[in-house]
This record gives structure tokens, C-alpha cells and sequence, in this order.
């Protein structure tokens, strides 16, 4: 039995989605085919499926069920059934005999605040339901209505909510205007809800013009990777490329922050040129040689992504410190530590 199987029988209705590198619906005939282990998943993250799955029946408004399930992959990212196995049979004791308790069940998990807020977000309109009270607030707070200093009082679900309804009541416009206006914590609160999204043209803009104005007065770290993470869905593609320059070329490019930022939501864009400069950085940051071989092997599970490394780590034109890292790597690649480099 599948999952998918599991809900189909009691008559529910089932959504599914990607939680690792953002948060986006998996297709179901895709979860099917994963689950069945007849195809590799599509968006591996650190050798797991992050996934939120809600189920609800149409018969029963108001109940619906939500699983947080982490589940390992092989080294091709196919489904390790034995885990997910564990996990239905848990569920079947847990209906079997609803008064036990039966503690947490297999590969079940926690999202972090800001993770579960958004998908709380979308669960509210997959289910068709209303918004929370914190969205009010949260609209009015980016209408700059009662001042931009006093976001203390806003929530998380609020502003989550207003990304995941970019497109209703005018949020995207109002998105544009407040964005040079936020303050460091509510802005890039906003920016890591936007990585879930893929910002418009006019929000591409205002977003890379409010970057330009904070680097211009100091950029940290923490803002470096928020700006990456919501330009990394943009629809404008050639404003994605010279977002990921710029902060190559920052004196935060070292840093392992900026530096997973950019290879957990930027991948589609590096390749080539701009593969080399940001595996250059990388073989500089802060922490090391451990900090390299890891964001090197999580990119490196991503599909497409082995045949750009191997043409970058045969460039001529690498550096020495490339070239060292990119010699433990292999080393440790021949010992069997990174098998999808042999």
C-alpha cells in the first residue's frame, strides 16, 4: 500500500507538496509515480522528500488531516520504501486502535515557524476557507497605515498569507510600495515567503531596486540571502542572473548563509560562468572544506546538475584553491562518501 492508496480508501481528497527548497504542490500522478518508485524525485534535499500532505473529504467540511513526512531517497532519489512503510503502518495502528497512544510516527517531522505558516496559508485555500485575522493586519501594516516601525504586533501567518494571495486585492502592487519601506526584520520575513511564489515583473523590480538600497547603506549577511531566496522564482530570468553576480561579488560571498542560500533556491542558474564563480566562492567560505563537499553534494543530486559540475571542474580557467577543493571531493568520492560523483 501507498500513501496515495491510504487516502484514496478512506475517501479523501489529497493535495501534496514540496517542502524542501521551497514550498510548491507536487503533481499527483508525479507522487504517484515516486511512490511506486518508478521515478527519481524531482526536488531531492539533503537525500530527503520534504513533503506536506493534506487530505480532506468533501463530506465532511471542516476536518481534514496534515502529514509532515521526511522520506530518504536512494542515491538516484528514488523512494527507500521501508521508511515510508513504517509510516503506514503506524497510521493503520492509529485507526485500528484510536484511544492507545502510539507516539510520533515514522519520519514525521516539524517545519520550521515560517515553513508552516505558509503552508498553513495555502491550506487555507486549498480547503477554500477564509483568511485568518492576521491577515487584515498584515495588509494593513504594508499600506503603511500604522507605521512601519510597529511590526512587533504582526504575525507570521499574516504576512504569509498576503505572498500566497499575491494575486488577490492588489497584494503584488501593494508588495511593490512597501518593500523600500519595511524595516530589516518584517522585509526579509517578506522575502523568505516570496521564494515560494514567482514575483512579477513589477516586483522583480522593486525587489532588486530595494537590494540596490540596502547594499548601498550596508547589507548583512541574513538580508544578502533573503534578497536571493525571493528572486529565485522570478519570472524575469535575466534579473535572476544578475542578482546572483552581484552577490558573488559581495564581501559577504564567502559566507555559508549567502552561499546555501543561492545553492538551495538558485540552482536552475548555475551553470557555466557563473557555476565556476559561485564554486570559486565556495572553496573560500568561511567554514571549509566540510561546508564545500556538503552544498557540493546537495547540489549534485539535483537532476542536470552532475554534467555542469563536471564541465566546471575541468575548466582551465579554476583557481588553485578549486582546484584543491575539488580534489578532496573526488578523493573522497573514490573512498565511496559521494558515490554520485564516480
Amino acid at each position: 500500500m501507498t500513501i496515495g492508496e491510504l487516502v484514496a480508501k478512506s475517501g479523501a481528497q489529497m493535495r501534496v507538496f514540496d517542502l524542501g527548497r521551497r514550498i510548491e504542490e507536487v503533481p499527483l500522478d508525479d507522487f504517484r509515480a515516486f511512490e511506486q518508485m518508478q521515478r527519481p524525485y524531482p526536488v531531492p534535499y539533503l537525500k530527503h522528500a520534504w513533503l506536506g500532505i493534506l487530505s480532506w473529504n468533501v463530506d465532511e467540511p471542516g476536518q481534514h488531516n496534515i502529514w509532515f513526512l521526511k522520506l530518504p531517497l536512494d542515491e538516484q532519489n528514488i523512494l527507500q520504501p521501508g521508511p515510508r512503510d513504517a509510516f503506514l503502518q503506524h497510521w493503520l495502528r492509529v485507526a485500528q486502535y484510536p484511544k492507545e497512544k502510539h507516539g510520533d510516527a515514522p519520519c514525521s517531522y516539524k517545519p520550521d515557524a515560517n515553513r508552516m505558516a505558509y503552508f498553513h496559508a495555502l491550506a487555507l485555500q486549498t480547503l477554500g476557507q477564509e483568511s485568518t485575522q492576521y491577515y487584515a493586519t498584515a495588509r494593513a501594516y504594508l499600506s503603511g497605515d500604522i507605521g512601519w516601525d510597529n511590526w512587533q504586533q504582526l504575525g507570521l501567518q499574516g504576512l504569509a498569507e498576503v505572498v500566497a494571495r499575491l494575486q488577490e486585492e492588489q497584494n503584488e502592487a501593494l508588495l511593490c510600495k512597501a518593500l523600500p519601506q519595511l524595516p530589516a526584520v518584517p522585509r526579509n520575513v517578506v522575502l523568505g515567503f516570496l521564494e515560494n511564489v514567482a514575483p512579477g515583473q513589477a516586483l522583480t523590480s522593486a525587489i532588486n531596486d530595494t537590494l540596490s538600497q540596502v547594499v548601498a547603506t550596508g547589507a548583512g549577511v541574513a538580508d544578502l540571502a533573503a534578497f536571493a531566496r525571493a528572486l529565485s522564482h522570478s519570472v524575469n530570468a535575466d534579473q535572476r542572473v544578475l542578482l546572483l553576480q552581484l552577490l558573488l561579488q559581495h564581501p559577504h560571498s564567502r559566507s555559508v548563509e549567502v552561499l546555501a542560500a543561492l545553492g538551495s533556491r538558485c540552482w536552475r542558474d548555475l551553470q557555466g560562468g557563473l557555476l565556476l564563480t559561485y564554486l570559486e566562492c565556495l572553496a573560500v567560505n568561511e567554514q571549509g572544506i566540510n561546508a564545500f563537499n556538503a552544498l557540493v553534494a546537495d547540489l549534485l543530486a539535483l537532476p542536470g546538475m552532475r554534467e555542469r559540475f563536471m564541465t566546471v571542474f575541468r575548466s582551465p580557467q579554476r583557481s588553485e584553491s578549486l582546484a584543491q577543493a575539488i580534489g578532496q571531493l573526488l578523493s573522497l568520492a573514490r573512498q565511496g562518501d559521494h558515490g554520485n560523483l564516480q
